[in-house]
């Protein structure tokens, strides 16, 4: 299930970053494995979340899902946690947080891109989750000829082509963001509070993000602003 908390600009990403590191705390001494998405929403939070207390060294890190493109591209999500989060982290602390990215090479064939990226899949244990206007998460898009799969494999990464959207996308599965101990999702804007609030009805195929609010298996701290 989900629970709720809404902030005014200045203050979400501080309140989320804050909120995030203490369930990092909360994992012990272990290594602590998270998973980012891509896109625009998250950059203000993952430049606040450098700043807080954590040891970024021993926690590993990966994406939740990554456009099939050079790591070099644009649209890359992997080049965004680089600049956004990696970069500041060995930059503020001299330290290299671990990184694994799901696209290493991105001129190989979508079935070997896969296959390498589950070689080298570890279970995260905090996923933040990133909501389209379309009511997608990660890359589960509903009219992704992939979609039922994603939604009902357990394996962990799957590959799915969004109709309406740029690039074939690797993206954890349903399964796997149900396997995290806890998912984040970061909204804003007025549009997006519409499709989250049909999507809290109760699950609506339309709409993948609805699959993650109305879990049994795991919670999700929904953070929005306007």
């Amino acid at each position: 299930m989900f629970e709720f908390v809404e902030h005014s600009d200045t203050e979400i990403y501080a309140k989320l970053a804050y909120a995030f590191a203490q369930s990092l705390h909360n994992l012990g001494n272990k290594t602590a494995y998270l998973a980012f998405s891509g896109g625009k929403s998250p950059i203000p939070f993952l430049e606040r979340l450098v700043g807080e207390d954590v040891a970024w060294d021993r926690c590993a890190l990966s994406l939740v899902d990554d456009r099939i493109v050079p790591p070099d591209h644009k649209d890359s999500n992997a080049l965004l946690i680089h600049r956004h989060f990696l970069d500041k982290v060995r930059s503020k602390f001299k330290i290299e947080a671990p990184f694994t990215p799901l696209v290493t090479d991105a001129s190989l064939p979508p079935e070997m891109i896969l296959a390498k990226a589950l070689e080298s899949y570890k279970q995260p244990d905090l996923a933040l989750l990133g909501m389209g206007l379309d009511g997608h998460t990660a890359s589960l898009f509903s009219d992704a000829p992939e979609y039922e799969h994603a939604l009902s494999t357990t394996q962990p990464l799957v590959l799915t082509t969004p109709q309406n959207a740029p690039h074939k996308r690797i993206s954890m599965s349903l399964h796997a963001l149900e396997s995290c101990k806890e998912t984040w999702l970061l909204i804003s804007g007025e549009e997006k509070r519409r499709v989250f609030d049909e999507a809290a009805k109760g699950i609506n195929p339309k709409l993948p993000i609805s699959f993650i609010l109305h879990s049994k298996k795991v919670n999700c701290h929904v953070f929005y602003t306007r």
